[in-house]
């Protein structure tokens, strides 16, 4: 199997690379409306973001295009490539295999280290996806060398959107090596009045778990940084779930049905194994 996926793999790279970019294009798009993915105004980030999943089976063959296109093109068609892996590969890359997410992660690796912006974060928001590590994991799969050093090097280099993705990155792959650095952070950010970069941090803790945040989260129980109806607000009552389950659920529940917190909310609740509904107990 595995030599069959590399296979094609190489001959989908040598047919990507003659491609023009909108034919390129072209093909990543019917990849992923074949499985019933709708692309908002035609842009992969933007699916991304809404948390669309695939509404068909995804097959091995199904990623031969992205990761071709990853590995054999730059600029907005890697990035483009690199939302597609991601949305079909799924939180945690449960539909892709083994060797399928080594590849991916191998280029992924290769975006975080690149000179365009655009593409480290993809590359980081994409790794976070897909190299998750589930809150219940038993086992979960080996994130690839390099990978949290060029997310660390975008946490104390970059700009402040990369910060963004590398401490979501982090957060979902739930580093234990990334706490003090993101609690001294959460401080930074909060001290200079960056509030989305502080609730950045805060859900990367939440994320992580480590008891140590329990005394940050204890302070926003009673703190006016907490109010509010942004994304930081709505990060805070998901810390407070998952940290304390004070009934912060009703707050996510609430925020469901809300246009501009839905995929937010919808997205913390399938962390927590919480129902969206709001009659159910869990």
């Amino acid at each position: 199997m595995t030599v069959q996926i590399r296979t094609a793999g190489l001959v989908l790279v040598f047919g990507v690379s003659v491609l023009t970019a909108a034919s390129a294009q072209t093909m990543l798009r019917d990849v992923i409306t074949r499985h019933g993915v709708q692309l908002p105004g035609g842009n992969f980030e933007r699916a991304f973001d809404e948390g669309r999943a695939p509404a068909t089976p995804v097959t091995p063959g199904s990623f031969a295009t992205p990761l071709a296109m990853m590995s054999s093109t730059t600029g907005n068609e890697r990035i483009a490539a690199a939302y597609a892996f991601g949305i079909l590969a799924g939180r945690a890359g449960r539909a892709a295999s083994p060797p399928e997410l080594e590849a991916a992660g191998a280029t992924l690796v290769q975006m975080i280290g690149s000179t365009d912006r655009r593409s480290r974060i993809a590359g980081a928001r994409v790794a976070g996806r897909v190299f998750t590590v589930l809150f219940d994991a038993k086992v979960y799969t080996p994130i690839p060398a390099g990978l949290v050093d060029g997310l660390f090097g975008m946490l104390n280099h970059g700009t402040e959107d990369e910060q963004l993705a590398a401490m979501d990155a982090l957060g979902r792959m739930r580093q234990t090596a990334a706490v003090a650095s993101l609690t001294e952070r959460y401080s930074f950010y909060r001290e200079k009045r960056k509030r989305a970069l502080a609730g950045g941090a805060i859900e990367a803790l939440t994320r992580i778990g480590d008891r140590s945040t329990i005394p940050i989260i204890h302070l926003l129980l009673t703190d006016k940084f907490s109010n509010g109806d942004d994304a930081t607000a709505l990060a805070i009552a998901f810390a407070r779930e998952r940290m304390l389950q004070d009934g912060s659920i009703k707050i996510l529940r609430r925020a469901v049905d809300k246009r501009s917190r839905r995929a937010q909310a919808l997205g913390y609740l399938a962390e927590l194994g919480i129902s969206p509904r709001r009659d159910s107990t869990r």
